[in-house]
């Protein structure tokens, strides 16, 4: 392995390790870019350029104020950085979540629940609906193009700020994450836009161990939206990229935060989940770099990686650790040779970081906290937490807002051990990570959490969770924390968990109530999906996924339901699915709880242990094959990715 020492800038320096060898671009995808360096080329973006980077957190052109998304509070706040004081809050559209600034002080907010952009020009505000779930937003150079990510459609929309129209439409391979504008090296004064993918892709050919068969994703987009190339972090041994949360782009690089993800066993709270910094060629030339955040060098374990921001001179970079609470800082005057800045304490659970023009300066916007961190870079020696500005009220029950801070924290001793990992490291804003993790109980997908309330007990693939508050057997097994209540948590069946700690009380309460389902893509048809709708119940299909979760359970005690060997199961909740042969069952097991169909369109791989890749392939198992005739199948599979909250459901 090719090793490059990380020097710490403190007074026994501390070496970490790029690790080179084990990461590569697919350089052959980006023929149109090979051979230019993109640090001689034009920077086409100068100081004072509109935001290019998307993030809930962005500096003006003119440096004297930074905007920031509320996202439980539906409004953006503008803080002065002069006065370092906040305006009041302006309401905008359902759950903002990435927000950029023109020359001008335009602002352009990504609504993500009500799938609009709102567009702020002084006191007025435009609102234009763009799709669903839009998560991020960067603007062109000239700020007169807002580019547009949206999470539950697999395309990048570009819009004319002054005729508030869409212009051009991108197809992407999957849902975008994080967007960045990059200097294009083929052409002077040109840009291109940097598109992460939120969960890792597999490979065509997949690979010999569950470590080494997915791979991180970007793809690269011209102004037009055709595509440029596409880029991939490829898997290590001891895991592959995940979970891609942020990036940015300077001098030919592009810089992207993420996870690593380790599904092989044995299962230890020390590698499943770890963070990772990765450094890509735009071009494909040179040695791509990755950095282990959870090298052992470190004093502790870092979690949640969910924005980089670099300096305008690209000689520092900064990384906001969503589930430290921390900033951490690099100087990479040399890029082979990065120095360890350091740590800064933040507020709780921040999300995004903008940079003042000098550098000198960081705003970090801390989610859970509502507030803004103002923190001072000058000398890294000297590392507070600088002083916070309140950005927005607190509108969440204090019980919900205890819960999503519990799952949100991997620091609480309770939860990990070490703060190596947190309820959002598998499960991020909520859903799945996407992976099949080799459990002692089989092999076993990530379930997503949302709507919980609907979708009620038993919970796990096996039904192994009859109330919320066993999650706490999933901390202390598999995230070794301590736990919330003291002696032995009870299993299913038993005496409840529920009532014994009022902090895990309020992360239950999060857990089924706190998480709602992401829109399903306004580009399905209308017409397929309402046909697709009576297939599905003249097949039948509400027998097994009806009422107002999508599918059927069985609790503790009703009629029919006994308790298993161990007496750890409700036999009752666990049907034959047709994936393992007749007669045969997976480890002991008599099937699998029936998944809720809400949000199918997040979910894919589908069945307990992620083997069908897509819809068509469900349908195609033994228990559905025939149930449904070949011309019906695409208006049906229509109607299922079309499920979500707004969803009506059947009598």
């Amino acid at each position: 392995m090719n090793r490059l020492a990380l020097q710490a800038t403190q007074a026994r320096p501390r070496k970490l390790a790029w690790r080179g060898a084990l990461i590569a671009l697919v350089a052959s995808a980006l023929v149109v870019l090979s051979g230019c360096a993109g640090s001689e080329t034009e920077d086409p973006r100068p100081s004072g350029a509109a935001t290019h980077r998307s993030g809930p957190i962005a500096l003006a052109p003119d440096g004297l104020s930074v905007w920031v998304v509320n996202p439980d509070a539906d409004s953006v706040t503008r803080l002065d950085t002069l006065t370092q004081r906040s305006d009041t809050p302006i309401p905008v559209g359902r759950e903002p979540w990435s927000v950029a600034v023109t020359q001008g002080d335009t602002v352009v907010v990504a609504n993500r629940a009500d799938g609009t952009i709102s567009v702020i020009r002084g006191a007025e505000r435009r609102d234009v609906r763009v799709g669903a779930e839009p998560n991020t937003v960067v603007l062109s150079p000239d700020g007169r193009h807002a580019y547009v990510g949206l999470g539950s459609e697999q395309r990048l929309v570009k819009l004319d700020l002054n005729s508030m129209t869409q212009v051009a439409d991108g197809v992407l391979p999957a849902p975008a994450s994080a967007l960045a504008v990059a200097v294009d090296p083929t052409e002077p004064g040109g840009y291109l836009i940097v598109v992460a993918h939120l969960l890792a892709q597999p490979l065509p050919s997949g690979g010999p161990h569950l470590n080494d068969g997915m791979v991180g994703a970007l793809t690269v987009l011209r102004p037009d939206l055709s595509e440029a190339g596409a880029l991939t972090i490829d898997p290590f041994e001891f895991g592959f990229p995940n979970v891609l949360a942020g990036i940015d782009a300077r001098d030919g690089r592009v810089w992207v935060a993420h996870n690593l993800n380790s599904p092989e066993p044995p299962l230890r709270f020390n590698k499943t989940v770890s963070s990772a910094l990765s450094s890509l060629a735009l071009d494909g030339v040179g040695q791509p770099l990755t950095l282990d955040l959870n090298d052992p060098t470190f004093s502790t374990p870092l979690n949640q990686p969910t924005a980089i921001a670099l300096t305008a001179d690209g000689t520092r970079a900064y990384v906001v650790l969503a589930g430290s609470d921390q900033l951490m800082g690099l100087a990479l005057d040399d890029p082979a040779k990065p120095r360890l800045l350091g740590f800064w304490p933040t507020g709780a659970n921040p999300r995004g970081v903008a940079l003042s023009r000098d550098g000198r300066t960081a705003y970090v916007m801390n989610y859970l906290s509502r507030d803004v961190s103002i923190l001072d870079l000058s000398d890294p020696r000297n590392r507070t937490g600088g002083r916070r500005e309140s950005v927005a009220p607190e509108t969440l029950d204090p019980e919900t807002w205890l819960g999503k801070r519990l799952f949100n924290n991997a620091s609480d001793p309770r939860i990990s051990t070490l703060g190596w990992i947190s309820c959002a490291s598998c499960h991020p804003g909520g859903g799945s990570d996407g992976t099949t993790w080799s459990l002692p109980e089989g092999p076993r997908q990530t379930t997503p959490l949302w709507s919980l309330t609907l979708r009620g007990p038993p919970f796990h693939a096996s039904a192994t969770r009859d109330e919320p508050q066993d999650v706490q057997l999933d901390i202390e097994l598999l995230m070794r924390g301590l736990g919330f209540s003291s002696g032995p948590s009870y299993p299913l069946l038993g005496t409840p968990n529920g009532g014994r700690s009022a902090d895990l009380d309020a992360l239950a309460a999060f857990i089924m109530a706190g998480i709602r389902t992401p829109a399903a893509s306004s580009g399905i048809d209308e017409t397929a999906a309402a046909r697709g709708r009576d297939t599905y119940e003249v097949a039948g299909c509400t027998a097994c996924h009806g009422g107002a979760g999508w599918t059927r359970n069985a609790l503790p005690g009703a009629p029919g339901t006994v308790a298993g060997p161990t007496g750890d199961q409700v036999d009752a909740a666990l049907h034959d699915v047709g994936t393992y042969p007749v007669g045969q069952s997976g480890l002991g097991e008599l099937g699998f709880k029936i998944p809720t169909l809400l949000g199918l369109h997040a979910t894919a791989p589908y069945l307990h242990n992620g083997a069908a890749t897509d819809l068509r392939a469900v349908l195609a198992n033994p228990l559905h094959v025939g149930v449904i005739a070949e011309a019906d199948l695409d208006d049906l599979v229509a109607f299922l990715l079309s499920i979500d909250d707004s969803t009506s459901i059947f009598d």
